[in-house]
C-alpha cells in the first residue's frame, strides 16, 4: 500500500511487532483467518443451541483476535453488534421469540470483511514471494 510515496504495510502494528518480516505477518494472518472462520462457525452453532454465555465469550475472543492483528475498529463493531445480538436473542429465547440471526448479521458482515481483507493481503504477499 502506498502512503506518502512510500510503501506502508497493510497491518503496520503487526508488521512492526514482527520486525517487518512479511513472511511472519503472512503466517500470523493465515492462522488468524483459519481460526476466526472456525470460531465464527462455532459461534453460530452455540447460538443455535442457545448457549448464550459461551457464545458471548467466543465473540469476545474473536474481537480480541481482530485487535491483535490491528483491526481495532472492526473488533469494536463486531463485539458490540455480536453482544447486542446475543443478549437480545437470550432475552427473546426466554420469551419464546428468535431474533438472533437477524441481529447478528451486522456483526457477521463486519468479521467477514476483516477475513476478506486478511485473505487479500495474504494472497498478495504470496504473489510477491
Amino acid at each position: 500500500m502506498q502512503f506518502g510515496g512510500q510503501d506502508q504495510p497493510a497491518y503496520p502494528a503487526l508488521s512492526a511487532l514482527l520486525g517487518d518480516d512479511e513472511s511472519k505477518v503472512g503466517m500470523i494472518l493465515r492462522v488468524f483467518h483459519q481460526s476466526a472462520w472456525k470460531d465464527l462457525e462455532r459461534l453460530e452453532r452455540l447460538a443455535s443451541e442457545g448457549q448464550w454465555h459461551r457464545a458471548l465469550n467466543l465473540a469476545n475472543r474473536i474481537a480480541i483476535g481482530c485487535r491483535q492483528i490491528g483491526e481495532n475498529e472492526a473488533a469494536d463493531v463486531f463485539a458490540s453488534h455480536a453482544a447486542m445480538a446475543i443478549e437480545s436473542a437470550h432475552a427473546d429465547a426466554l420469551a419464546g421469540a428468535g431474533t438472533f440471526a437477524q441481529l447478528f448479521q451486522m456483526a457477521r458482515r463486519v468479521l467477514v470483511e476483516v477475513l476478506d481483507r486478511v485473505a487479500a493481503h495474504v494472497a498478495l504477499a504470496d504473489a510477491d514471494a
